[in-house]
């Protein structure tokens, strides 16, 4: 009997673990469920964050720059041969781009537009092929599939689209420079007083020049001499200075030391600085009642660095 209950007893809890094991994976589940949602979120997958919505607008700049083109080139569609099909992928993908709450449609409509002579299975399949590209077109690369130089570029006014013919972008860049030169000409002229340039002129007669020629010489004069006088900073009341001292100039720390600058602050870093010697008057000494040759000393010299400072040596 009670090896029934002790086999009941057990089945009961090999139960409640499985159960527990079960509550534990859906745990696991429902938390990787959140942090698939959560990365979606992050990294824009299936989502219009701000990064898909500038690219979004780059994709719908890139297409009316498109539509200029076509027009200047008289196409109502899209020509049917291997350039036509090279812009048409391009287009579907710009188009995945620019609509990304329901790209397919935008592919769909943009496709039935250009290339109308498409077959219902050759529209299908450009659709399914727009989900597998990279889509990462830069401007030169949109140009290159155009077929845009810079001519074309400046005479429409493309700004989406590069030039295929200017790779290091140096023809672009001067065309810039000139641009905002003219600019800046422009405000200039719009903001010019119309007077030319530099200090105003008075508008003095011949004996009215003369005397401020002679006033600003006697300025000049009183200035430079009192630079003679004073070798301070000029003074502007010249008639208050009675007098003048100058003082000499203290050295620095790492002058006094005898050293730059640089190994002034690197040493004081490092610790390394030598200590500053502190000389104090020393009386002569008193040799009286002292035999020294008893220890072998017949002189003594005291010294702070290479100065003597006290000197004695054994009478003859």
């Amino acid at each position: 009997m009670n090896s029934f209950s002790s086999i009941r007893l057990h089945a009961e809890d090999q139960a409640d673990d499985a159960d527990r094991l079960d509550e534990i994976n859906l745990a696991f589940a429902a938390a990787a469920r959140e942090d698939a949602e959560r990365f979606e979120q992050i990294h824009d997958i299936g989502g219009n964050t701000d990064n898909s919505h500038t690219r979004a607008i780059r994709a719908a700049g890139r297409l009316a720059d498109a539509k200029k083109i076509f027009a200047h080139r008289g196409w109502d569609v899209l020509p049917q041969n291997i350039r036509g099909q090279r812009i048409l992928a391009w287009g579907a993908d710009m188009a995945f781009l620019a609509s990304p709450n329901n790209p397919k449609r935008s592919v769909r409509n943009w496709c039935r537009k250009w290339a109308p002579w498409l077959k219902p299975a050759e529209l299908d399949k450009i659709i399914a092929g727009t989900g597998t590209t990279n889509k990462r077109w830069n401007d030169d690369q949109c140009a290159a599939v155009l077929v845009i130089t810079v001519s074309d570029r400046t005479t429409l006014g493309l700004r989406f689209i590069g030039a295929e013919d200017d790779p290091d972008h140096k023809v672009r860049d001067d065309l810039r420079r000139e641009k905002n030169a003219a600019c800046q000409r422009r405000r200039r002229a719009a903001n010019s007083s119309g007077s030319k340039a530099g200090r105003p002129t008075l508008n003095l007669t011949a004996e009215q020049k003369k005397a401020h020629v002679r006033e600003q010489t006697a300025k000049r004069n009183v200035r430079l001499r009192a630079r003679r006088k004073n070798p301070s900073s000029p003074i502007r009341v010249i008639g208050a200075v009675t007098g003048f001292s100058v003082t000499q100039k203290s050295l620095t720390p790492w002058q006094s030391l005898g050293m730059s600058k640089a190994s002034y602050y690197r040493r004081k870093k490092a610790g390394t600085l030598p200590r500053p010697i502190m000389v104090r008057a020393i009386e002569p000494l008193d040799t009286d009642g002292i035999d020294f040759r008893v220890f072998g000393i017949t002189g003594i010299t005291i010294k702070a660095g290479t100065r003597i400072v006290s000197q004695w040596r054994e009478a003859a």
